[in-house]
């Protein structure tokens, strides 16, 4: 565990908010129970991994995919090229949006339409999203 409300996994982190929100998600896409547990704990933890396991097993077993990780914003995007503006109306960044692939995927932000890797897309409560750009019809999708 962490002082800085982050758990370290294989190299990788995910903060104790963020475990819960997708503890949940998993949980409600499963029609289980989710019990409280506190943050920060090794109880929550393995209540972190337990969901994922489960919802790993389910999409094994029927091809299921839980879509609680995209960007509501970002439904229906994929492939297009995306300014973010501030709650002032000032641009703050621009990317394509793609879509990772597996039994959870989420929005990925894309530096150029070829790209074969980006970063978890985000937008925060009160910015704004502009396509600038549709995909390029002699670029197939993947």
């Amino acid at each position: 565990m962490s002082n800085q409300h982050l758990y370290y996994l294989n190299g990788s982190c995910i903060g104790h908010e963020n475990a819960e929100r997708r503890r949940h998600a998993v949980l409600a896409w499963l029609s289980l129970p989710c019990a409280v547990v506190p943050l920060g704990t090794d109880e929550h933890l393995q209540a972190y991994h337990t969901a994922m396991r489960l919802g790993r097993e389910h999409h094994q077993a029927t091809g299921q995919r839980c879509w609680a990780d995209l960007v509501p914003t970002l439904v229906g995007l994929e492939q297009h090229r995306v300014a973010v503006y501030d709650p002032e109306g000032r641009e703050t960044r621009r990317f394509w949006v793609a879509r990772s692939s597996g039994w959870m995927p989420c929005h990925l932000s894309l530096p150029r339409i070829t790209s074969r890797a980006g970063f978890p897309a985000d937008v925060e409560p009160g910015e704004t999203v502009r396509v600038i750009r549709r995909r390029p019809s002699r670029i197939r999708a993947r």
